[in-house]
């Protein structure tokens, strides 16, 4: 995983939507709080290193995401880090592979002024402000309490850009809520 230095980030407390914590103090949140420990360690460092430049952690929860993975395979950057890492694993015992691979698990991770999806196997940090966001879709599909979701999204260039996630039900809930939270439309 490459080092992330915060300190070069651009902050995005300039959103024009967001959900501050420390300004909605009580039990009365619009979302149900998550620990940080529900994240991988790599979620668990990002949240680390982005908090000067996001704000505080929201949410966030394992992900799938074939659009992610494949603006992944289309960055060198991103294909050279994959191919470390599988360098590192190959020659690991099964359980320490095992390990391996749960540890390098995509996530979505919700900060107060910014969405950041982390596609870890490649890499790839892609952070998108709440004011990027047009529309959340979530629809329940499949079976096993797994659930899809769309995200229509502007990128650094004002292009619109459409990109799908699969997560559990669960996870899914809780992103609409805190995207709810901090004004982006959401559809179910």
């Amino acid at each position: 995983m490459e080092n992330v230095d915060a300190s070069e980030l651009p902050s995005d407390k300039d959103s024009t939507k967001f959900f501050v914590l420390s300004q909605n103090p009580g039990h009365l949140l619009p979302f149900k709080t998550v620990p940080l420990k529900i994240l991988t360690p790599n979620g668990q460092k990002l949240v680390q290193d982005f908090r000067a430049t996001k704000g505080e952690f929201l949410g966030g929860g394992v992900m799938k995401s074939d659009d992610f993975e494949d603006d992944a395979k289309g960055n060198s950057n991103a294909l050279s880090v994959r191919q470390r890492v599988e360098m590192q694993i190959a020659f690991m015992p099964k359980k320490e592979q095992l390990k391996m691979s749960t540890q390098i698990t995509s996530e979505w991770i919700a900060f107060e002024y910014s969405l950041v999806m982390s596609i870890t196997l490649y890499g790839l940090i892609i952070s998108i402000k709440w004011d990027q966001i047009d529309q959340i879709e979530i629809a329940k599909k499949g079976f096993l309490g797994q659930a899809h979701a769309q995200l229509i999204y502007r990128d650094k260039k004002g292009e619109t850009q459409v990109r799908k996630i699969q997560s559990t039900a669960m996870n899914l809930t809780s992103l609409k809520d805190i995207a709810t939270a901090c004004g982006v439309v959401v559809k179910s």
